[in-house]
């Protein structure tokens, strides 16, 4: 894949850009697969052993880790049971930016507006304070269940899912996600 050089050149000078991984990365087509453990299940410390290999830590996320392959996820009862969260390395930056961006120590009210299939949500139940409200909103009516019960299955009593447009949160102080 021939990465746009404005691209490229966006990116010098962004602290930490490898340009050569990046590319790297982009060229050779391979998959790479992530997961987020679930801090507040007790079963995470039998998920290497388990099933698969964690091979390494994603930097950016408390819980993140690589695999080295891509295992049958719907036939493992650890992930129907919330213990991990099969997402994307990229995807989980966002906790890094909100623990730039805000004191997660405190009680915070934060929206997620589009939150289908939950990945967002459930990373931010992870890293947000017990006292802290989330509400995980979905705009499409047919996606709602699905998040409904990502959100469920991850086990946080903080959290509210709803379907309304965006529109409706017009004026509510919270972190917009």
């Amino acid at each position: 894949m021939q990465l746009p050089q404005s691209l490229i050149n966006s990116l010098q000078q962004c602290k930490g850009f490898d340009q050569k991984a990046f590319e790297h990365i982009h060229a050779n087509g391979e998959q790479i697969v992530s997961i987020r453990i679930n801090p507040s299940k007790n079963i995470p410390s039998l998920i290497p052993d388990y099933q698969f290999p964690i091979t390494h830590k994603v930097p950016w996320s408390t819980h993140g880790y690589y695999l080295p392959q891509r295992p049958s996820f719907t036939l493992d009862p650890l992930f129907h049971a919330g213990a991990y969260y099969v997402q994307e390395a990229s995807s989980m930056f966002v906790e890094e930016v909100v623990k730039q961006s805000v004191d997660i120590t405190q009680p915070l009210k934060v929206l997620d507006l589009c939150a289908a299939p939950g990945g967002k949500s459930t990373l931010l139940q992870s890293v947000l304070s017990p006292q802290s409200v989330l509400v995980s909103n979905e705009v499409i009516k047919t996606r709602v269940n699905v998040l409904t019960e990502n959100i469920t299955k991850w086990g946080s009593a903080n959290v509210v899912v709803t379907n309304n447009d965006p529109a409706h949160f017009k004026g509510c102080p919270a972190i917009l996600i």
